[in-house]
């Protein structure tokens, strides 16, 4: 009996760490420093780079849900495996293109692959870690954020080597950096090969899955404290998000030279891991408010900052960014997921993406469409959009149930 005990905990620290390793080498894009100089090379301006992006999130988002819950249903398993290798072959074929209307078919294609992999990670991520507390005695919810918090160390561990290595290729060749960020994704699939997926399977209670997924919208949506958390973690994910097409322009604003910028890429990586490591060590101890509280106020006291007075010596404070990354990919997962159902991980955290995506669609628009008058003005442009979002946020998770 001890024997079978040890047996099924071996394996669930062995799957665990499957999952670990893919979703840690499959966070990163090498070409990510180098797309907006790629972007403008193909002659599109900062308006035209907004709206690539929401045509990628629309698609996402209209397949996110129905996605999630097929991979409930059938294999959490088998759509990351098709989700990594769709990653790498849209990378390719993106090495190819030469205009705007390219540029948005990739990113259409980009979004039914990223839909397939969004919140598969962090489901089984937690499942396994219900196993490994169960065969421990430790507890189950310190242990999810502990993980989710040393995941996104290692994520952004692999995003540091892989933007090291992206900036110096994409200054040879912009198209060879975007054509070499398809590798990752393509160890990631095989790595998920191996991930034994015994995870609890939604069972349907309507004929019409629509229905069912109707129902899955309906009570996240009726749970009050789930709800509250679902709107915090799409505030908190989509603050930093719309600002990435504008980063390297506004260094290259400061003074620093393009070949420097990747580097500068990697220090703000090199920040977000210092945010999932304050996270591990000091989230578990804070209410919800709280977690999303420091990520607020960090955002709009260096925005504000580098938005009106950006030069080589406020620049830097665009690290904070990285921080925020760090601190909110660790903390709000394990806020949702502490009130969904266990068969419904991957569908709940795709709905809590969607809403993430409704809210990034007119952000990232109005972001560039201010970046493109003046590019620091985009920072101003986000404080405006989220600081009245994040406080009301704030207020809501104060409530009781």
């Amino acid at each position: 009996m001890k024997n079978k005990h040890n047996t099924l905990e071996q394996s669930a620290i062995h799957n665990l760490r499957l999952v670990m390793a893919e979703s840690s080498i499959t966070a990163g894009l090498l070409a990510m420093s180098v797309l907006t100089p790629f972007f403008n090379s193909i002659g599109l301006n900062q308006t035209q780079i907004s709206e690539t992006q929401m045509a990628f999130t629309v698609i996402t988002m209209l397949l996110n849900l129905p996605l999630g819950y097929l991979a409930d249903r059938v294999s959490r398993k088998w759509a990351n495996i098709i989700g990594d290798f769709g990653h790498a072959l849209v990378m390719l074929i993106y090495s190819t293109v030469g205009s705007f209307w390219g540029a948005v078919a990739c990113e259409c294609i980009f979004g039914i692959s990223s839909a397939l992999t969004d919140g598969v990670d962090q489901s089984l991520l937690k499942h396994f870690i219900d196993k490994v507390a169960k065969n421990t005695g430790k507890s189950e919810p310190h242990l999810l954020k502990t993980k989710t918090a040393q995941l996104e160390a290692w994520r952004q561990a692999c995003s540091l080597f892989l933007i090291m290595l992206g900036g110096p290729i994409g200054a040879i060749d912009l198209r060879l950096a975007i054509a070499l960020s398809a590798v990752n994704h393509i160890i990631g699939g095989i790595i998920s090969i191996f991930i034994k997926d015994d995870s609890p399977k939604l069972k349907p209670t309507h004929k019409n899955p629509l229905k069912d997924m109707a129902s899955v919208i309906k009570t996240a949506f009726a749970t009050p404290m789930l709800r509250r958390r679902i709107f915090a973690f799409a505030i908190a994910r989509e603050m930093t998000h719309s600002i990435v097409w504008i980063a390297t322009p506004l260094f290259l604003k400061t003074g620093v030279p393009i070949s420097l910028v990747s580097f500068v890429w990697a220090g703000n990586t090199l920040m977000a891991i210092l945010g999932a490591h304050l996270a591990s060590k000091h989230g578990k101890r804070l209410s919800d408010p709280v977690l999303l509280a420091i990520p607020i106020g960090l955002m709009t006291i260096s925005m504000i900052i580098v938005g009106l007075s950006p030069n080589i010596f406020t620049v830097w404070l665009y690290g904070i960014m990285g921080i925020i990354q760090g601190w909110t990919a660790a903390t709000m997962p394990p806020m949702v997921q502490h009130y969904a159902k266990a068969s419904e991980q991957t569908s709940v955290l795709s709905l809590a993406k969607m809403v993430a995506q409704l809210l990034y669609i007119p952000a990232v628009w109005i972001i560039g469409f201010v970046a493109d008058i003046e590019i620091n003005f985009g920072l101003l442009a986000t404080v405006a959009i989220f600081l009245p979002l994040g406080l009301l946020s704030i207020k809501t998770l104060t409530k009781p149930a």
